[in-house]
């Protein structure tokens, strides 16, 4: 038996009872700002450890020197002109990084016959730890920004490249099925079910691969580096200044956190068609 259209639509038309997931979507917008409870109370602990005495202020500074540290830095411009030096390389390494990685991962999961010959070889130097590549890349380029470039290059290129394989991989073996048994054009499969499918797991590499590329930035700077953030803070080690080593700490805190809000805004504009599970 049939059931009335009159009935069918009743049911499924949306009614008063979406206002309150729509009212509970509003707070959910609102929550984010909880995330600074936890650094206010680490700021107030450190505060009152520092004016207390049960910190000791030679290793752990005071958050009124740290401030006035930050201050002289910004004021001098040294700390502007070293952050801008680190994130020069950043982009620079992380253009090259990204982009091999995406290609490089997404052909070899796609075709397997690259697959067999590429990926064994992409695996065993992924396996190389990142101090080892440093003498032959001093070597291969010198001790100019070169190096440093290619530090951070091959460690995003890693990440990338192994999330992008992963994402391609990931794709359901049935809807290729069902393109192929409509005999669409290939590009048509790369466009509408390969790429779709992939980049929620090509994102999370972006999002691992940053992080990682601030870290090889400040290594290789501390190791062979003459500007940049990794220098101020090598600086601040060797001369037993922990305010500055904080400062900075919190600087390239800071910078992460951007670097990484950009990538998961530019991720939620091109998977907002993705239903995902949004935690409890």
């Amino acid at each position: 038996m049939s059931v009335p259209k009159t009935e069918y639509f009743s049911v499924a038309a949306p009614g008063p009872e979406l206002r309150p997931a729509q009212i509970k979507n509003k707070w959910k917008n609102r929550v984010p700002l909880i995330g600074l409870a936890l650094p206010a109370t680490l700021l107030l602990a450190w505060w009152i450890g520092s004016e207390t005495g049960k910190l000791d202020v030679y290793f752990f500074s005071t958050p009124s020197t740290v401030l006035e540290t930050f201050v002289n830095l910004i004021t001098s411009g040294q700390l502007l002109s070293d952050l801008w030096a680190t994130l020069r390389r950043i982009l620079i390494g992380a253009s090259i990084g990204f982009t091999a990685g995406l290609f490089l991962g997404g052909i070899t999961g796609y075709v397997r016959q690259i697959e067999k010959v590429l990926d064994p070889t992409v695996q065993a130097l992924r396996a190389v730890p990142s101090v080892a590549w440093i003498p032959f890349v001093i070597l291969a380029l010198g001790i100019d920004d070169a190096p440093k470039i290619a530090l951070i290059a091959i460690a995003i290129f890693f990440i990338t490249y192994v999330n992008t394989y992963s994402g391609v991989r990931g794709t359901d073996q049935k809807l290729i099925e069902l393109a192929n048994a409509y005999k669409l054009p290939r590009l048509v499969v790369l466009r509408r079910i390969i790429l779709p499918s992939s980049l929620p797991q090509i994102f999370v590499g972006l999002r691992l691969a940053t992080g990682i590329g601030w870290i090889a930035a400040v290594f290789s700077e501390i190791l062979i580096g003459n500007t940049g953030l990794g220098v101020l803070l090598n600086d601040g080690r060797s001369l037993s200044r922990p305010d500055q080593t904080i400062v900075l700490m919190v600087v390239l805190a800071i910078a992460g956190k951007c670097s990484d809000g950009l990538i998961r805004l530019i991720e939620h504009r091109l998977t907002a068609w993705k239903a995902t599970f949004e935690g409890v």
